[in-house]
């Protein structure tokens, strides 16, 4: 994420004019400040390049990446008034609906959302990830035909983009077919020179479904330190763990899930059986 906020503060302060220096230096700072991973300083910078020059063309570029920071800081609401003023003029506005869509999402504004990714349809029919994210919408909705149409849409574009096989790959998990979707994510994983650890962790689900309990444990091992605030890995971990007849160890991850926001009613079921 660090990279994507730095490639556009790069491409942006070439295009900064001489005469707003003090607006560059700014928004340097807010790059360096990345890189050091200080974002409450990276937002603050930013701001501070806009109130220097409030009518600067070049402020929805900075809007987009204040946006962003301020997701990854959990300030939500400021991050969506961000994103949404960030629409204005941006030579980028695939990417700011994609990132609003998914801040709806994580604010449970889920058909607001589902505008956006209808917007995205609409303006990018090519797009095969707003596809993927909208038919994830229409599952949540319970409504799997509309979700099929999109992910049929998607495969029609591209068979071969990540979003389409990770639409084929749910529709294997929602058909108990867990061997062709744990065929997939190992696809995924294989192909990519840093697979996204969801890959892993879905695969962990295939293998805990299939009973190869060692396999679904060495891939929670291998991005374990990466998930400790992701509530689906400690489910997942717990579900092994109870496999594997430790069910102290069980009970402590279905805790840690259910207090890190995991379904309540699946995780009170496994709670139960960990504590016979």
């Amino acid at each position: 994420m660090r990279l994507f906020y730095s490639v556009i503060l790069f491409l942006f302060l070439l295009s900064i004019p001489l005469s707003g220096q003090n607006y560059e230096v700014w928004v340097d700072r807010s790059a360096d400040y990345i890189e050091k991973d200080k974002l409450d300083s990276a937002a603050i910078a930013l701001q501070q390049a806009m109130a220097l020059d409030p009518a600067n063309e070049n402020n929805p570029v900075l809007l987009l990446n204040l946006g962003i920071i301020q997701r990854q800081l959990s300030q939500y609401e400021d991050a969506y008034i961000s994103l949404t003023a960030s629409m204005a003029n941006n030579p980028m506005p695939d990417v700011v609906l994609h990132k609003r869509a998914s801040l709806l999402c994580d604010m449970g504004r889920f058909d607001e959302a589902m505008e956006d990714y209808s917007s995205l349809i609409r303006l990018y029919p090519n797009d095969v990830e707003a596809y993927y994210r909208r038919g994830l919408l229409f599952l949540e909705q319970n409504n799997r035909a509309r979700a099929e149409a999109d992910f049929q849409v998607s495969e029609a574009i591209d068979p071969d983009n990540m979003f389409t096989k990770l639409s084929k790959a749910l529709m294997y998990k929602l058909d108990d077919n867990w061997a062709a979707a744990e065929g997939i994510y190992t696809t995924l994983i294989q192909s990519a020179p840093t697979p996204d650890p969801i890959f892993y962790l879905n695969r962990a689900e295939c293998y805990v479904n299939r009973d190869q309990i060692f396999k679904a444990s060495a891939d929670l091992r291998a991005v374990g330190e990466s998930q400790r605030d992701n509530p689906y890995f400690y489910f997942l971990r717990g579900r092994v763990r109870y496999e594997q007849f430790d069910k102290t160890a069980a009970l402590e991850d279905f805790r840690k899930a259910k207090e890190l926001g995991y379904e309540s009613d699946i995780v009170e079921e496994w709670l139960k059986k960990s504590e016979k």
